[in-house]
């Protein structure tokens, strides 16, 4: 196999333009300055990581992620956020750190939950071999639940700890229902939803909003590996707008009292 040479680049992303007869910046094969004022951000998301624009059902159901992603107050990313304000950063570095506490136990589990929905449907055939086979499925949610049980670790995506059940995940999968994109692996998240019902005696595990946005994205057609973006991206905001409010508060080094650490002798 050919080494590839990493010293020219390649990319069907974006290419920029700039000659005698016209300046333009070229985004998966459309004029940027004829998508400025003509879609909307949802569209542009979609876009930039599907190579096509979306239909009307799917924007609707993107903007109601990225809409239900924006806020969940003072959560560790926007904590970290106003720290650095009170610290004199920079509103960049707020938001790259409060960005950066994004991972496996808090704020991105809907990948983890991505992978193992993708992972157990390619399994038995992929999406067209389950889809509208409920046994199937519930076979694949009853499996999925068990695998977890087996390992001693919980289904990613389910639970949360300030609320019984999140509030802002109903509304998503309501949307997608009524835009017509409640396809396979949103169906298959209820489902899992169910079997850690009956695997708790009854006790109900809701799915989250990392749940929810993971199998939204999947049944929208993006890739797994995506499914942080849409909670980042809108999220992001957020951070900036604590950043700014903490700033206006005036606050100056924020910081835990040394009365509130337990010192353990070595």
């Amino acid at each position: 196999m050919a080494t590839r040479d990493v010293t020219q680049w390649e990319t069907s992303i974006c290419k920029v333009v700039s000659n005698d007869d016209e300046e333009e910046i070229i985004v998966r094969g459309h004029k940027l300055s004829e998508l400025i004022g003509s879609i909307t951000f949802a569209d542009v998301m979609f876009l930039m990581l599907q190579s096509r624009l979306p239909s009307d059902a799917e924007r609707n159901v993107l903007d109601a992620l990225l809409v239900a992603s924006v806020e969940h107050g003072i959560a560790p990313p926007s904590m970290i956020a106003r720290c650095y304000a009170s610290y004199g950063t920079s509103i960049q570095a707020a938001v790259a750190a409060g960005v950066g506490a994004f991972g496996d136990r808090m704020g991105g589990l809907g990948e983890q939950l991505g992978c193992t929905l993708v992972r157990h449907v390619d399994a038995a055939g992929g999406p067209a071999a389950v889809a509208n086979d409920d046994d199937k499925l519930r076979a694949i949610a009853r499996d999925i639940v068990t695998e977890a049980t087996n390992n001693r670790e919980r289904v990613p995506g389910y639970g949360i700890p300030l609320h019984g059940a999140d509030p802002r995940a109903p509304g998503v999968l309501r949307v997608a229902r009524e835009q017509g994109i409640y396809g396979v692996f949103c169906q298959l998240g209820m489902l899992v939803e169910e079997a850690l019902g009956t695997a708790r005696g009854g006790r109900p595990v809701p799915m989250n909003l990392d749940g929810v946005g993971a199998v939204v994205i999947l049944d929208l057609g993006f890739d797994w590996r995506s499914t942080r973006l849409f909670l980042l991206t809108p999220r992001s905001v957020s951070m900036g707008a604590h950043f700014l409010e903490e700033q206006a508060q005036d606050t100056t080094w924020r910081h835990i009292r040394a009365e509130q650490i337990d010192y353990s002798d070595p």
